[in-house]
């Protein structure tokens, strides 16, 4: 907890004395170079490792099973949901998470189903990077992190916190834990194949359009306007935001 709290300083001061020329518009990429040498880096793995694989997986699973499978990685999430929810002064949206766990753990067999929309109990994805958002700190400069993708400074700090509050880490062997994470992304690169070979096609920059795609996704899911989606974790599913309701 006491290496949290220094992160926390940290990301508090590295956002103030960065933010100043990130948000105002005028240059939010400041490490563009190393950024796009990055990038280069990961797309060129995904389109000679990961792809390939997730076309196989594609073909011998069938689409309501990697629906399935989602799911039971969502779940997985609640923790980090539910304490984001509260450290956002959101304790209804917590509660709904919990209940979301309590439903598809139990009547959705483990997750891998997901009854509790049906009861009204509605997804919510928060992470630490937004709750930082919402309690002031500006992102920082664009960043693209080898092998996680895209972030920013505030939401790099993120993850560590995140990565802390999941309990797997804590029960079962890294082993596993880290296999699991391998499935879960190789499932949902699956789910995403010709969303990502329509944004190359399309995208005269596919660099500049997978970073303009995720900081206008990341402002949208700090003022919770963003719609849900299967993940963010990746450069590789940009979606831009929902109209704000």
């Amino acid at each position: 907890m006491r290496a949290i709290g220094g992160l926390v300083t940290l990301l508090l001061v590295l956002g103030s004395a960065t933010v100043g020329r990130a948000e105002d518009g005028r240059d939010r990429d400041p490490w563009e170079r190393f950024n796009r040498a990055m990038f280069s880096v990961n797309d060129t793995l995904d389109r000679w490792v990961l792809e390939p694989v997730a076309k196989g997986y594609d073909k011998v699973m069938p689409d309501p099973l990697e629906e399935c499978v989602g799911n039971f990685f969502h779940n997985l999430r609640v923790p980090i949901n539910g304490v984001n929810d509260l450290l956002q002064g959101k304790p209804v949206d917590s509660v709904s998470d919990v209940g979301r766990f309590a439903v598809n753990t139990t009547i959705g067999l483990a997750g891998f189903l997901d009854p509790a929309t049906y009861f009204g109990l509605v997804r919510h994805d928060e992470d630490f990077g937004q709750t930082l958002g919402v309690w002031g700190l500006g992102t920082g400069p664009y960043l693209v992190i080898p092998l996680f993708g895209a972030s920013t400074v505030r939401d790099a700090g993120g993850l560590a916190v995140d990565a802390a509050l999941t309990p797997t880490w804590y029960f079962i062997d890294a082993v596993y834990t880290v296999g699991a994470r391998a499935v879960e992304t190789v499932n949902t690169r699956a789910r995403y194949l010709e969303d990502v070979k329509r944004a190359r096609e399309a995208s005269f920059d596919f660099y500049s359009f997978v970073r303009n795609a995720y900081l206008q996704r990341r402002e949208a899911m700090v003022r919770d306007t963003a719609e849900p989606r299967e993940s963010d974790d990746s450069i590789y599913y940009p979606e831009e935001p929902a109209p704000a309701r």
